[in-house]
């Protein structure tokens, strides 16, 4: 409104002038004129808010989905103020009537936005452009809601006490769920029925319960869990067939939600490497195997014993083996192969 009195202002200033005189004058009086109305149009352009419109600042925001009681869908159960509208005029628009409510309880209706749109310049036409509007409306007749907000405090406080079991520092990111989710009874609830809990993107069950138990709908969803923890890694390169020793091994920091395996846990062996790991990688279990007692390739006593003999002559490893196993040798003197039984790290026995 104050913008509309300066323009008015600067108009009829300007209007009685014209011809030679409003020549003569706009070289003095009147162009001074112009610039003090032009510098008080600025200060009131400048005292307005950011953000704020000079038709007003307050606005309407449907939601996506509400719950109606009556034959008719009201204003305030669909819509909230948003910003600095007057409350006694809140009081009377929540309760203007707009459309018939669906005829049954539990019964859902849905309205694309450009219906709403319509709607809303049907049943609101004086303020239907103060209205923010969501992309489509859900409305049911009775029960309750769970918004979007709603769901999330769900999966959090079920997911939360689990994540103590879980080796490391875990939480919840990345919540991926329904926009909102009806129950048919205000005293049915929604619970997550997920028992997996783990690292990574965790799919999510949600079930809407009555108080007997019972299971009226579900809908998924999904979170990702975080789980930071220590993990044995490579100090310095290591390739594949090397002994892993204590020097070999430092503990970095990993979220596990990104580790493709059960990182190794550091314990038994003697362990050697079944793939070359860069430093600072980690080792996991599955790139370990135990260190033969004989490794191919190794020089060993192959020890001929019967009733009546005994016979040492030099032999190559032919294969890996722990003791007890059978392995093939190869006779260095005689250059056949033949099986022999590990004793111990230097010595196999053909019996």
């Amino acid at each position: 409104m104050r913008l509309r009195g300066i323009v008015r202002m600067w108009m009829s200033v300007a209007k009685p002038y014209s011809g030679a005189a409003a020549e003569s004058l706009s070289r003095c009086g009147l162009r001074g004129l112009h610039m003090v109305l032009l510098a008080v149009l600025l200060a009131v352009l400048a005292a307005v808010p950011a953000g704020a419109s000079l038709t007003g600042t307050w606005r309407l925001q449907l939601r996506d989905a509400a719950v109606v009681h009556g034959d008719m869908v009201l204003l305030g159960e669909i819509a909230s103020p948003v910003g600095e509208m007057p409350p006694e005029l809140w009081q009377q628009l929540a309760r203007r009537p707009l459309w018939e409510s669906p005829d049954k309880t539990g019964r859902t209706m849905s309205i694309t936005g450009p219906r709403l749109k319509r709607a809303m310049r049907r049943y609101l036409p004086e303020h239907h452009r103060k209205c923010l509007y969501p992309a489509s409306m859900a409305v049911q007749k009775g029960g309750g809601l769970y918004d979007e907000a709603a769901l999330r405090k769900v999966v959090a406080d079920s997911l939360t006490p689990r994540l103590a079991a879980l080796e490391g520092e875990a939480s919840l990111r990345d919540y991926r769920l329904p926009a909102f989710m009806f129950v048919e009874d205000p005293l049915n609830t929604v619970m997550l029925m997920t028992d997996d809990v783990r690292a990574g993107r965790l799919s999510l069950r949600l079930a809407e319960v009555r108080p007997t138990g019972d299971v009226v709908r579900q809908a998924t969803g999904s979170v990702f869990v975080d789980v930071w923890t220590g993990v044995p890694a490579a100090a310095f390169p290591v390739n594949r067939g090397d002994l892993l020793g204590p020097d070999a091994v430092t503990m970095v920091r990993k979220n596990r939600a990104f580790m493709r395996g059960d990182p190794w846990d550091g314990k038994g062996g003697p362990w050697r490497l079944t793939r070359a790991v860069g430093q600072g990688q980690v080792i996991y279990a599955a790139d370990l195997e135990i260190m033969p007692t004989v490794a191919r390739g190794d020089r060993v006593d192959l020890v001929f014993r019967g009733s009546r003999i005994l016979l040492t002559v030099p032999a190559e490893a032919l294969a890996d083996g722990a003791a007890g196993d059978s392995i093939p040798v190869r006779n260095l003197q005689s250059r056949r192969q033949v099986y022999a039984t590990v004793k111990d790290p230097t010595t196999v026995i053909v019996q």
